[in-house]
């Protein structure tokens, strides 16, 4: 098969970039096919056009056809596909190049075949192109256009040149679709325990929230309709690892802001429970001013506040602070606070 030129005429450049502009930002393998077979016909002549999955003795696993045919022909086509020369041609040599029919078997041959007799010649056709991407050594993937004439070797070049792009454009829309597939069972997995999570870009636009992470969003000022899509004010000015942030008349939030990582920002919210009594938290081995102190920062109260509230230094908070999160074997405010909610109510 000899394919001498240098470069593509003018149409066929053309339609090398419309085939390489459709199918490069598709999402998902069935956006990838779907894109493929509708852009093939408009730059090479076809009448149908099919993207195929070949066990490794030629039986059709996979077809997908625009223009969808009768339901018949399929049946045949499920019969006879193994017959087809360009399939036993891909599947013998495992040859990369697109192929026409007539490069690998003669007319009159191709037409003593029963492929030919009950679905090419019904269907008008007698002339095919076709060409494959990487499978596995027992499956063959080809993609095949077919119309009443013969195609040029311009056309050829032309999906040669096309299939380096065809194969990183399907491996970019399989990976999508599994990073969608992963995303799905995480948010699954947090909608099923309640975790409250929201991931910022570099721009602080919300790129991912869990279905808790949402409720928490448009509970905040400035949230509900934002159509920038960005996250609210409130939080934008959390700039400390962690805050906690009264909500309504009795409730608190306490948010974590996880380092940015590649540009992303993750938050982590738990909301709080009403006001719990001195003694409940004295029963976790707090002493009275402790448990105090503690009480208001599950208030949602800064360190100067609760200073003022209960007439102390801020200095003297911090050492209450410190015997606090001894005392309940953590690191810090928000997993103190959050510590004593899930005490509290495992003693419920």
């Amino acid at each position: 098969m000899a394919r001498t030129a240098d470069r593509l005429p003018q149409r066929e450049l053309h339609g090398l970039l419309e085939i390489l502009g459709e199918v490069h930002h598709a999402e998902d393998l069935a956006s990838f096919r779907r894109g493929l077979i509708e852009v093939l016909p408009r730059v090479v002549p076809s009448r149908y056009t099919s993207y195929n999955e070949f066990t490794a003795d030629g039986r059709p696993l996979v077809t997908i056809v625009s223009p969808e045919p009768e339901p018949r022909y399929l049946e045949l086509w499920g019969r006879f596909g193994h017959q087809n020369p360009l399939v036993q041609h891909h599947l013998t040599t495992r040859d990369p190049r697109a192929t026409r029919l007539s490069d690998v078997i003669s007319s009159e041959e191709f037409r003593r075949l029963d492929l030919y007799r009950e679905v090419f010649a019904p269907l008008g056709v007698g002339h095919q192109l076709a060409l494959t991407l990487p499978a596995p050594p027992r499956l063959l993937i080809g993609v095949a256009v077919v119309a009443e004439e013969g195609y040029t070797d311009a056309q050829c070049l032309m999906f040669d040149l096309a299939r380096p792009h065809l194969i990183q454009a399907r491996s970019n829309a399989a990976t999508r679709e599994q990073l969608r597939d992963v995303l799905r069972a995480i948010e699954q997995g947090l909608d099923d325990v309640g975790q409250a999570i929201v991931v910022t870009d570099d721009r602080e636009r919300i790129a991912f929230a869990s279905q808790a992470g949402r409720d928490v969003l448009a509970s905040l000022p400035g949230a509900p309709g934002r159509p920038d899509g960005r996250l609210p004010g409130a939080l934008r000015a959390v700039a400390a690892d962690h805050s906690v942030m009264p909500v309504g008349e009795t409730g608190t939030l306490l948010v974590r802001r996880l380092p940015a990582t590649g540009g992303a920002t993750v938050f982590l919210f738990e909301r709080g429970r009403p006001p719990v009594s001195i003694a409940q938290l004295e029963a976790l081995g707090l002493s009275r001013r402790e448990a105090q102190v503690l009480a208001r920062f599950m208030a949602g109260e800064s360190t100067a506040q609760a200073a003022e509230a209960l007439a102390v230094s801020r200095r003297t908070i911090h050492k209450h602070s410190e015997r606090i999160y001894r005392c309940l074997g953590v690191g810090d405010r928000v997993a103190a606070i959050s510590c004593a909610w899930a005490s509290l109510d495992a003693g419920r």
